[in-house]
Order: C-alpha cells, then sequence, then structure tokens
C-alpha cells in the first residue's frame, strides 16, 4: 500500500523518536538529577503517554497531515428518513427544440453532442430542403416574396383608382390586407432562414441533455430534435418508502449525497425549498415522490441519481460528530479523541441517525471530549507504526 510522502515522513518519524537512544546513554558520565528533573519537564502537560492504548502524533505532525477537531456538544438534530431519489432539471429551466419546418438535419459544421454548450439564439442546427419536391423552404420563401410583391403591386393599382372611383373603398381595404398577410408570411419565413434551408436556434441557453436526431435524419414539422437544460435550478427529487408516508408531513428540507464522491449537500445551503410532494402513490408504484428545488451553485448534473436525508422533527440535546470523523473495522465504528497535544486514544461508539453529514453517537463519546474531524485515518495509521513501548532504556 502507498502512503503520502508526508505521512510516511510523518510515521517515520514518530518511529526514531520511540527507538532513539536518550542523548546522555553515549557510554559517559551523567547527572541523574539533571535527567530526573528533565523528565519531569517532559511529561507535563502529557500525563497520558503512558497509558496503554494511547497514540503519540507531535501537533507539528498532525497540523501538516491536516487533522482538524470538534468538541463534542449535544444540540438540535432533525429525524431523518434516508431514501433514494434523484436530480431532475427545475420547471422552466429545461425547453424542447422542435422542427419549425420540414427538412434534412445538418450540424452545420459543428460538434453537437449531449453535453454541448449552447448559447440562446445561436444556430443549434439546420434543416435543409432545397432540391426537394414537397416542403421545400427555399422554395416557399421565394414564392412568399413573389405573392408579397404582387400584393404591393394590386394594393397600388387600387390607390390609384380609388381616387377616380374606379376601385371601390372595400376592395382597396381588401388590397390593403393582402399585402398585410403576404408581408407577415414572409417575415415568418425569413427568420433564421439560410442557404438551402433553415436555421433552428437555441431557445435558451445551457447544455445540450438529450439529442434526438442525428445529420442527415429527416425530420418534420412540430417534431423534438433536441432538449436544452440552462442548469441554474435543479430539483431534488425523493421517493419515500410507503412505510414512511406518515412521516413526510413533517419533512421541511434535507440532505443528499452523491454515489460518485460521496460528497454530501445540504439543502438549505443551495437556498432548497420544498415545491411538493404527491398526495398519493402511483399505481404500481411502492414510493411517494416528495420535491425540492434550489439553486446549482455546485454544478451539479441532472438525471445523477443520489442518496436522499429527509429531515424532519428536530430534537433537542442530541450528541452528533461529522460523518468524515469515523472510521470503521469489520463493522464497528471508532472515533480517535485528543486526549492532551500530541495524544490520542481510539474508542468504539454506537450510532443512531445520520442526516448524510452529521451522525448520532448513542454511545462511546461524551460532551466536552475533542474528536478528531478530519485526518482520523492518519491517527489510526500512527496508531499501528508507533505500537513501541515508550521510555528510555538505561
Amino acid at each position: 500500500m502507498k502512503f503520502p510522502l508526508i505521512l510516511l515522513s510523518a510515521l517515520t518519524a514518530l518511529t526514531w523518536a520511540g527507538c532513539a537512544p536518550h542523548p546522555a546513554d553515549d557510554g559517559h558520565d551523567h547527572d541523574h538529577g539533571a535527567e530526573s528533573h528533565g523528565h519531569a519537564a517532559e511529561t507535563a502537560g502529557k500525563e497520558h503517554i503512558d497509558e496503554p492504548g494511547v497514540i503519540a502524533l507531535g501537533d507539528e505532525q498532525a497540523a501538516a497531515l491536516g487533522l482538524t477537531y470538534e468538541t463534542a456538544a449535544t444540540g438540535p438534530f432533525a429525524s431523518v428518513i434516508r431514501t433514494g431519489g434523484a436530480i431532475e432539471a427545475a420547471p422552466g429551466d429545461r425547453s424542447t427544440v422542435t422542427a419549425t419546418t420540414s427538412g434534412i438535419v445538418g450540424f452545420g459544421g459543428r460538434r453537437l453532442t449531449e453535453g454541448t454548450h449552447v448559447v440562446q439564439g445561436s444556430p443549434l442546427l439546420v434543416l435543409g430542403s432545397s432540391g426537394m419536391v414537397g416542403d421545400n423552404y427555399p422554395q416557399q420563401l421565394a414564392d412568399a416574396r413573389a405573392e408579397l410583391a404582387k400584393a404591393e403591386a394590386d394594393y397600388a393599382r387600387a390607390e390609384t383608382l380609388s381616387g377616380n372611383k374606379v376601385v371601390s373603398g372595400a376592395d382597396l381595404e381588401a388590397a390593403e390586407l393582402a399585402v398585410d398577410v403576404a408581408r407577415r408570411k414572409v417575415a415568418v419565413l425569413s427568420e433564421n432562414a439560410t442557404k438551402g434551408g433553415k436555421n433552428i436556434v437555441a431557445p435558451i441557453g445551457g447544455y445540450v441533455t438529450s439529442l434526438l436526431v442525428g445529420e442527415g435524419d429527416y425530420v418534420a414539422a412540430g417534431q423534438p430534435l433536441a432538449t436544452i437544460s440552462a442548469n441554474r435550478n435543479l430539483v431534488l427529487r425523493a421517493d419515500v418508502p410507503q412505510r414512511c408516508l406518515s412521516e413526510v408531513a413533517e419533512v421541511r428540507t434535507a440532505n443528499f449525497t452523491m454515489p460518485y464522491d460521496g460528497k454530501s449537500y445540504d439543502l438549505m445551503e443551495l437556498g432548497g425549498r420544498l415545491i411538493g410532494s404527491g398526495r398519493a402513490v402511483a399505481a404500481g408504484s411502492p414510493t411517494l415522490p416528495v420535491r425540492f428545488e434550489f439553486d446549482n451553485r455546485v454544478g451539479l448534473t441532472p438525471g445523477s441519481v443520489v442518496e436522499v436525508f429527509l429531515k424532519g422533527a428536530v430534537r433537542e440535546g442530541v450528541l452528533t460528530v461529522p460523518l468524515s470523523a469515523l472510521t470503521e473495522e469489520q463493522g464497528a465504528h471508532y472515533l480517535y479523541v485528543r486526549l492532551s497535544p500530541g495524544h490520542y486514544r481510539k474508542v468504539p461508539v454506537r450510532l443512531g441517525s445520520s442526516d448524510g453529514v452529521r451522525v448520532e453517537v448513542l454511545a462511546g463519546l461524551a460532551p466536552g471530549e475533542v474528536v478528531v474531524t478530519e485526518g482520523a485515518y492518519y491517527v489510526r495509521l500512527a496508531g499501528m507504526s508507533t505500537a513501541i513501548p515508550h521510555g528510555h532504556s538505561h
């Protein structure tokens, strides 16, 4: 097993500290009275060093290894429903791109895949129909422009003749209406028109979450082409088992843990808010969905499956520690308590509920004890490598 270089250096230093001879053990006479006084000073504040099971790890070494501590204390802790769930795109934060005309899909030389970042209003793909007998978009645009030119000419002639009372007022109004209709048709067909087809632009900025067509596919007007998610807001969906339905009414917030890196997030810190829960279990489903919307400040991706810790009624006077403080050996859990500067003890604990960030300690730890919260693994290794009796040989 390979350990970080700084850890090997620290453990080597510990081993030499336990095995090195006393500086006075050099074969020369020395004053044992002075030595006794020195030993008294050396052990001042280190009354735990000779107790069995005590692990020695100097403060400088502990700081280099990144150890952090917390004084155990009781406080409020929410009851928890532990379940599974998923991250979803928030309503209004996702848009489906739809074909506005029929044609053959082209990416215009762009590399368009799921996950591609797009800017609102920028060309996403092209629907080409030049040369097609039916649904020929360039031909439709040319015909519309011809119709507009004819309508404008008819209106001009009608306007001239109306002055001589040859054309009635009703006919003039009809000619003017024909011009307006032709102009609107040209405007619609001209929007995002390109040579040989029409550009389909991104309706919102964000990331392509699904691409439903490939280059060269033929699509009809109204057919979905892709889905874009702005990824600004997300929804946490928790699937609550039926046995916990009576507790759902008390749920107000949640924590969730990502499976790929084990990192946990607190919805309260992400501006999370409860947006609803189902009132009945869907047919054929064993769970009830509970949803929270939150700000995506940490770059999460919709579609991720997560472990959810729904937080309900709050209990007072609960002793908890961060999950990072725990170590596990053969199914048993342990904490490392700092007895005094440079000295630690491994203590077995019995655990209760966890909210994904902290865990309840039912036995093995008392309020006021100082617990290693980050770096407990290094203390464990130090205990394994320094199982050498302390003291001096004379």
